[in-house]
């Protein structure tokens, strides 16, 4: 039997929250890692799993054209490290998003 917390599940007003305050940074990403779709679609989540580990790990399938779904994923409540002396940034920085280099035919995938 397969470990809940590793199942993708429907998305939910909290992941879409999550994923649009990076919405930018996502599309960028995705579009350049997948440069066949084009710039007038819109980049939707259709699920999601966020599993803890040292922050929290945020994994989506984003519907895109062709009946196709892109994988991405990203770290948030992490600790940075910092060179000594540097002082930490005010803000958290955005987080590095990752996409995945296949696309899948279903979003369970």
């Amino acid at each position: 039997m397969a470990d809940d917390r590793f199942s993708y599940k429907p998305v939910v007003d909290t992941d879409l929250e999550l994923f649009n305050k990076h919405k930018k940074s996502i599309e960028s990403e995705v579009r350049k890692k997948h440069s066949s779709i084009p710039a007038n679609f819109e980049l939707k989540p259709v699920t999601a799993r966020h599993i803890e580990a040292c922050g929290t790990i945020h994994d989506y399938k984003i519907a895109v054209p062709d009946n196709k779904f892109a994988k991405i994923s990203f770290i948030t409540g992490a600790m940075e490290v910092h060179p000594p002396g540097q002082d930490r940034p005010q803000h958290p920085s955005e987080p590095t998003i990752s996409v995945g280099d296949e696309l899948t035919s279903t979003a369970d995938e």
